[in-house]
């Protein structure tokens, strides 16, 4: 279920990660859901209560606004939805899984499928590309693609994810590493493209169009 409250400053959004196989394609989110699980709510006990709320800017020409999006799950939904899910997510709390090294990767997929369901209501998933971005496809019209890149970070908070949009920067000034925003701009086959980012501690994200 969605609930959406607005005020002057900020827009609070409620989530379940259930609602997430009403909005998007079961395939594509099911993998995602044992991630979520296991990155969303950290090590520390006092972060372990639901809502899990993200601090998210959501930029778009024209538009710069703060939402506050308060995820919560119904474990027992999610087990029937996805057998084996509370299982699969203990197992990549303690590291003992194959998929050990892509949890956050993995996590900020699912996380983006909740940004797009809530942010872009009505945006639905057609595909998701392997080693090329945008990772996530709305439009596959060749020479004309429109979708999202996603990214994670265990740490760091907004400037870690802003060092994602821009690029490192050097103490002398000098810009050591590209960032992804510049990069999808100068993609001649992207006609519309978003960064989804998204920080596990503290809980922050950034939801910007880069292109147009």
């Amino acid at each position: 279920m969605v609930a959406a409250k607005r005020s002057a400053e900020v827009i609070e959004i409620r989530y379940g990660l259930e609602q997430l196989f009403t909005d998007q394609d079961h395939d594509w989110v099911s993998d995602t859901i044992a991630p979520v699980l296991a990155w969303v709510p950290g090590s520390s006990r006092s972060k372990r209560s639901q809502p899990f709320r993200f601090v998210v800017d959501d930029v778009t020409p024209g538009r710069s606004r703060t939402v506050h999006i308060g995820l919560t799950w119904d474990l027992p939904l999610l087990e029937r939805l996805v057998p084996g899910v509370q299982a699969h997510a203990r197992r990549l709390r303690d590291g003992r899984t194959a998929q050990r090294e892509h949890v956050t990767e993995l996590a900020a997929y699912g996380l983006t499928f909740v940004a797009i369901s809530t942010l872009m209501p009505g945006r639905r998933v057609k595909t998701m590309r392997k080693g090329s971005a945008p990772d996530i496809l709305f439009d596959v019209t060749p020479g004309s693609l429109r979708g999202v890149e996603a990214a994670g970070r265990a740490t760091g908070g907004r400037s870690a994810l802003l060092a994602v949009r821009d690029g490192v920067v050097s103490r002398r000034g000098a810009r050591v590493a590209g960032g992804k925003a510049s990069e999808l701009r100068a993609r001649r086959d992207i006609a519309e493209v978003h960064l989804s980012l998204w920080c596990a501690s503290p809980r922050v994200s950034m939801m910007e169009q880069v292109k147009p």
